[in-house]
């Protein structure tokens, strides 16, 4: 092994700072692993940290070495380290909790007000090597493709948001189908949904919302969302809607076709604030929940589950690019010109 690496380095506190730097290999700690990286995903956390937003700026003090999706073979462990063996194929839990706040007392360590993020406050996986603590290591069971391991942190997210609520037998609209979104398409499939309805205006996410198991499409460019999901449903309205777009119209128009004493899970993040009418919705006994990145650690039991009963994401992951492009990498992610893109170390 050589002691140096490449990786990719947000080196400065401003836009488009992103830079291919050659550092150290990282030492784990006593309760850390040592991961060499077979694949890591772009996010839309990603595109954020090279713009440097409002919301990078308040969490991240460059340089860090970005990325939070990925997997890869532990080659060290440290001393502490229990059920972790050098040659397995892990993936991380992102969130780093701090595991003594009255919020992960009451394990409720998904909101965590004192979260640590890897690729944001500790250096992530867009690099040949990195270092976590053992605690957010998932081993992955013999036989699943490294593209679908490199995205099971976003996988998460999209199993949080769908199981939050019993969707089986129910009509589920999933609004935004960029990667989660159609992740939720299949999760809702697998767990019985009756009818799903995609609602996204990106003709190619949309067809692959189709491709995995989304049984209509609905396109805000062509049509009013809220009359034809209506239609759809016989003039109810939808049981529970999950939103995945960031869209505060988006958003605002769910609120109108969930029927009376419906589910809203909305873990899309929109830029501004999102209005609606309250009265309306309290009038139909409508429940409002956010489902925040992942249960720690129950949304990664439910993962296991579904591997093991043979689910794969590989059909999301589009483009596989070398870590030099990592730019043109989260240009595609920027663009939706992509399901998935890799950067393989």
């Amino acid at each position: 092994m050589n002691n140096t690496m490449k990786c990719v380095v947000m080196a400065r506190p401003e836009p488009n700072a992103l830079e291919l730097w050659e550092k150290p290999i990282p030492i784990p700690g006593d309760d850390e692993i040592l991961v060499k990286v077979k694949a890591a995903a772009i996010c839309g956390t990603d595109v954020h940290i090279r713009a440097w937003n409002d919301w990078t700026q308040k969490r991240m003090m460059p340089p860090v070495t970005i990325g939070h999706e990925y997997c890869g073979e532990v080659v060290e462990i440290g001393k502490n380290v229990k059920g972790i063996k050098v040659g397995d194929i892990v993936t991380p839990e992102s969130h780093l909790p701090c595991n003594i706040c009255p919020d992960c007392r009451r394990n409720n360590r998904h909101v965590c007000q004192h979260t640590g993020l890897m690729g944001v406050t500790r250096d992530g996986g867009f690099a040949e090597y990195v270092a976590f603590p053992a605690e957010i290591a998932y081993v992955a069971p013999p036989g699943v493709d490294y593209k679908t391991l490199s995205i099971l942190e976003p996988f998460g997210q999209a199993v949080h948001a769908v199981m939050d609520y019993p969707v089986c037998g129910q009509t589920v609209a999933i609004v935004g189908c960029g990667p989660i979104g159609i992740m939720c398409v299949m999760v809702a499939k697998r767990m019985g949904a009756a009818k799903i309805i995609a609602v996204e205006l990106n003709e190619a996410r949309g067809q692959l919302a189709l491709d995995n198991g989304a049984d209509v499409l609905v396109n805000p460019l062509k049509v009013d969302p809220v009359e034809k999901i209506m239609e759809l449903t016989g003039g109810v309205g939808v049981d529970i809607a999950i939103e995945m777009s960031g869209s505060v119209i988006a958003e605002e128009q769910a609120t109108r076709y969930i029927r009376p004493e419906g589910k809203f899970v909305v873990a899309g993040l929109p830029s501004e604030p999102f209005t609606f009418n309250l009265s309306e919705f309290a009038y139909k006994g409508i429940t409002l929940h956010g489902a925040a990145a992942r249960l720690l650690y129950e949304t990664w039991d439910q993962i296991d589950m579904l591997l093991k009963q043979g689910l794969r994401l590989d059909n999301i992951v589009t483009h596989e690019l070398p870590l030099e492009k990592f730019n043109e990498a989260i240009d595609l992610m920027e663009q939706g010109k992509c399901g998935k893109a890799l950067l393989i170390p």
